[in-house]
């Protein structure tokens, strides 16, 4: 199976590692994300091929578990990761880590 990630921030400010991953069914996955910036919210995403976007996790402060996914997050250290438990062939899409900006905005921005 294979994976592959993303990241949706402004240039340099979001990094998400592996970017491709190859994996064996049944194997414990990791992907990691770490931001540079303030953030209100991190969100966890999955596109399988051909298919839309679908939002795994938002996370603010917690962990949260859905199944065989797993995200933590820990604000302190600006990261994030994505634990993937027992993959299998259907889990074979990208993965996206996407952050709300935390900064105060001006009347009428948008993120």
């Amino acid at each position: 199976m294979s994976l592959r990630t993303g990241v949706s921030a402004a240039k340099n400010e979001v990094e998400q590692s592996p970017q491709d991953l190859t994996a064996q069914e049944g194997e414990f996955i990791t992907i990691n994300c770490s931001y540079s910036i303030g953030i209100n919210a991190l969100h966890w995403l999955q596109q399988h091929p051909g298919g839309g976007i679908v939002s795994l996790f938002m996370l603010s402060s917690e962990k949260k578990k859905n199944g065989r996914l797993i995200a933590t997050i820990n604000i302190q250290e600006r990261h994030s990761s994505l634990h993937i438990t027992a993959s299998q062939p259907r889990d074979s899409a990208i993965y996206i880590c996407a952050v709300r900006h935390s900064a105060l905005q001006a009347p009428g921005a948008r993120t």
